[in-house]
């Protein structure tokens, strides 16, 4: 099978974050400067999905005549997830399989070398890219910061999942039926059913996200839902599905 790509598909679900929404705008348009600097024969593409909005979200976004927008009611993030690739997909100048899907949140900013990263990845043959986040540390007080450094893996082969920092081949994603549409987890699901069907699953953190460190997020039970709770003992278990106890 080649493990050429000729297009990236940025893909961003987003409820009501007109407030975070800016600065993951400008991370990612600073990442596809560079990726296009360094390799100006991919094309890119940046899709957000406003999922149940009612904030000024989307005025905010016409000022970005570059980002596709798809404006859904699901309110559950797998769900928006599979409109965002759909509309990638369907917008996308060349087969599924010489496409890549990188997903991120709207509270989130991507390093600079992020889509480098998932490209040179995607090129030596890996189908579905798992990053790390970690909390931006000014929004997140410090004894916070530290119990979530300490119940985190940030290394290669980790065993955490994170829609905020996923890739994989467009190919694979039909394959496996795309995204569970549920509430809540759905990048686990997705990446356990990968693994189960034998594709080439690479966990790096080459490429950390830096998330909002809000104790409030817009999924219950998500990654600020977990924040909330780092200053309460016991034992815990993260978004990303892994079983934490204290260290």
């Amino acid at each position: 099978m080649s493990t050429a790509i000729d297009e990236i598909a940025v893909v961003v679900p987003s409820r009501n974050e007109a407030a975070l929404l800016p600065r993951s705008l400008s991370a990612l348009e600073e990442s596809t400067r560079r990726m296009t600097l360094k390799f100006p024969h991919v094309r890119t593409s940046l899709t957000v999905v406003l999922d149940s909005s009612t904030d000024t979200s989307a005025e905010l976004l016409a000022r970005h005549p570059q980002v596709r927008v798809r404006s859904v009611s699901f309110g559950r993030v797998g769900a928006a997830r599979n409109a965002g690739i759909a509309a990638a997909l369907s917008a996308a100048g060349v087969p599924s399989s010489r496409l890549w899907v990188a997903t991120t949140d709207a509270d989130s900013a991507v390093p600079v070398d992020w889509l480098e990263h998932h490209y040179t990845r995607a090129l030596a043959g890996v189908d579905v890219l798992v990053g790390t986040v970690e909390p931006f540390p000014a929004e997140l007080d410090p004894s916070r910061l530290v119990q979530w450094h300490a119940w985190h893996e940030l290394r290669e082969g980790h065993s955490h999942v994170h829609g905020a920092n996923l890739g994989f081949r467009a190919d694979i994603f039909t394959a496996l039926g795309g995204f569970p549409d549920i509430g809540l987890h759905e990048d686990r699901e997705f990446v356990a059913i990968a693994r189960a069907r034998g594709s080439v699953v690479q966990a790096t953190d080459a490429c950390r996200v830096r998330t909002s460190g809000r104790l409030q997020g817009r999924v219950e039970g998500g990654f600020a839902g977990f924040l909330a709770t780092l200053d309460v003992p016991g034992d815990r278990v993260d978004p990303a599905g892994t079983s934490a106890a204290p260290r």
